[in-house]
């Protein structure tokens, strides 16, 4: 069965980017460009990685994250994916909320494809 990942990013272009890129690995990919949408989508699709921005409108990714830890049994590994470029100020209170890994865009695609393999193993379950 294929590892889920929930890419949550109110660009529409960085979002599709990053579910085809992981569905071209062999990933389960889901999308929401709403943050409204992403406690639904988490219920939902139940993934086992987030891929998250912070800067967005209504909820940022600091909400979110808030939301993830309310939201789960157990705690989803997030990679943040920003272009916030102070997100490292702030890389203790996210590393508590579950963060693994933050990226800052632009973004190397293949590196963050391998981000993605070393947090939660190759698409079919084995790690990388």
């Amino acid at each position: 069965m294929a590892k889920k990942i929930l890419i949550m990013d109110d660009d529409p272009t960085i979002a599709d980017l990053l579910t085809e890129a992981l569905a071209d690995e062999g990933y389960e990919t889901f999308m929401t460009t709403q943050s409204l949408r992403f406690f639904d989508a988490v219920r939902e699709h139940q993934p086992d990685l987030v891929l998250l921005d912070i800067m967005m409108p209504y909820l940022d990714g600091r909400d979110e994250l808030k939301l993830l830890a309310m939201a789960v049994e157990h705690q989803i590994p997030v990679i943040v994916v920003t272009a916030f470029l102070s997100a490292g100020n702030e890389e203790k209170e996210f590393r508590a909320a579950g963060v693994v890994h933050i990226v800052y865009k632009p973004f190397d695609l293949d590196k963050l494809v391998e981000l993605v393999k070393q947090t939660i193993g190759e698409p079919g379950g084995l790690k990388a």
